[in-house]
């Protein structure tokens, strides 16, 4: 890759949110019509590195490795919607991930281990930067739903494509395992169960993020 590139640091969920978040993607699309983020595949951003030399950042990334390795795998709850406001005309709406203790304090970590200092909220976009009129025609709908499912997390993806170019998709640079039994100085987790409630949807496979 030559140039600049746009790197993207990401948590993927499996294959069946992914499915699930389509389905809302494709239900959200009947209310208000194509919106810009319609076709994304599901993920949680952690990190966008945008505009970076390839010869600079990829040994970078390549360095965390041993930090994030040092991180255990961990379980989220996906537990309704909400949206975010962007000024008085653009709102966001996704699925809310539950916090706890233990989720808040890896996120920390997680952060820690990027060198991330700046506030993150854990979720999985549903339509990125809509109007308010949109979203007053959204957020009804999908307010009312009751979608409760846990899964896990036990990797980092890191994502690049080619920086400035419109048509340009994201690839998979590299995926770093979560591979700590717990975090340090705290004692393994109990695991935490939810009940589903997805069906059963197709997805598409293409990485495409925005």
């Amino acid at each position: 890759m030559k140039g600049y590139a746009d790197y993207l640091i990401i948590l993927s969920p499996p294959e069946d949110v992914c499915e699930q978040i389509e389905k809302y993607k494709q239900q959200s699309s009947e209310i208000i019509g194509h919106y810009d983020t319609m076709h994304s595949k599901a993920h949680i951003s952690i990190k966008p590195m945008p505009r970076r030399k390839p010869y600079m950042a990829e040994p970078e990334l390549a360095g965390l490795k041993a930090n994030i390795k040092l991180l255990p795998p961990v379980t989220l709850i996906i537990d309704g919607f909400d949206f975010f406001n962007h000024g008085e005309e653009y709102r966001t709406v996704y699925a809310k991930i539950q916090s706890s203790a233990f989720t808040m304090q890896w996120f920390k970590a997680l952060k820690k281990s990027l060198n991330i200092k700046d506030y993150l909220v854990p979720h999985i976009t549903i339509a990125r930067n809509i109007h308010k009129d949109d979203f007053d025609k959204l957020w009804p709908h999908l307010r009312k739903i009751k979608w409760v499912q846990d899964f896990e997390v036990n990797k980092l993806t890191i994502l690049h494509r080619e920086a400035l170019n419109t048509f340009a998709h994201w690839d998979v640079l590299m995926e770093i395992p979560f591979e700590a039994r717990h975090l340090a100085n705290e004692p393994l987790p109990k695991a935490t169960s939810a009940k589903s409630t997805t069906g059963n949807y197709s997805a598409s496979q293409q990485i495409k993020l925005f």
